[in-house]
């Protein structure tokens, strides 16, 4: 990540060309894809959690990270990794690629199974099994999460719901400044316009149907100016 900081006298638009220390070889394709999965499956492993279900990886709440704009960087290489034919970054959560799409946490379908912060779902689990003796033992620590109604057994499905949305609210920023890196190669225009298409490429699927940046681009429809007009000859240019 710091070494791609290093690099950014250079474009990211520009060829990706990648030489390892220590050997001797042209990049003809080969290296820049073995690079290119290396860095995903760093950033997967030092930037993203999970719980062990398969269904994807929510962001680390690391306000370091954040500071130092790791996430941002993170959106970038996906775009580059996906632009010049590396693996796709197919380990996030499906709440996690809506919000990407979107930037609007109004509509977000989030549950509980979805929060993988251990202390959070901890929590959850001690709301659910609490008698109405024992859930006042947890009121500090609701509170904490932002709920500010009555603690009761009566109350407990918004209790959850608020621990749920207290967990989501906070990791927001990281998939805000991971959606900035996106905007590398329009990518994040192509996964507003194409959800459905797009999803696969972040999502983990349960398929031999992999979804790559060729399937994308042949599935998109260019929209020209009308024929015979400058901004055509422009587009075409």
């Amino acid at each position: 990540m710091q070494q791609w900081q290093r690099q950014k006298k250079a474009s990211p638009k520009s060829q990706l060309k990648v030489t390892f220390l220590g050997e001797a070889g042209v990049d003809t394709g080969a290296l820049r894809k073995e690079f290119l999965t290396e860095m995903l499956s760093e950033i997967e492993r030092k930037l993203f959690v999970c719980n062990g279900d398969g269904k994807g990886k929510n962001p680390v709440y690391c306000l370091n990270s954040l500071d130092q704009k790791y996430f941002r960087i993170a959106g970038e290489i996906m775009s580059v990794s996906l632009a010049h034919g590396g693996p796709p970054p197919s380990f996030l959560r499906e709440w996690c690629f809506q919000y990407l799409c979107s930037g609007d946490a109004d509509h977000l379908q989030v549950c509980t199974s979805d929060v993988l912060d251990m202390e959070m779902s901890l929590l959850i689990a001690k709301v659910n099994d609490a008698t109405e003796d024992s859930i006042t033992d947890l009121t500090d620590e609701i509170i904490n999460c932002g709920y500010t109604g009555v603690v009761s057994l009566e109350k407990k499905d918004r209790i959850v719901r608020a621990i749920v949305l207290h967990y989501t609210m906070r990791v927001l920023p990281m998939l805000d400044q991971l959606r900035k890196g996106l905007q590398l190669y329009d990518l994040l225009v192509l996964m507003e316009k194409y959800p459905d298409i797009c999803l696969p490429l972040f999502v983990p699927v349960h398929s031999d149907d992999r979804v790559n940046s060729t399937f994308i681009m042949e599935n998109c429809k260019t929209l020209f100016s009308e024929k015979g007009s400058v901004r055509r000859r422009q587009e075409c240019g």
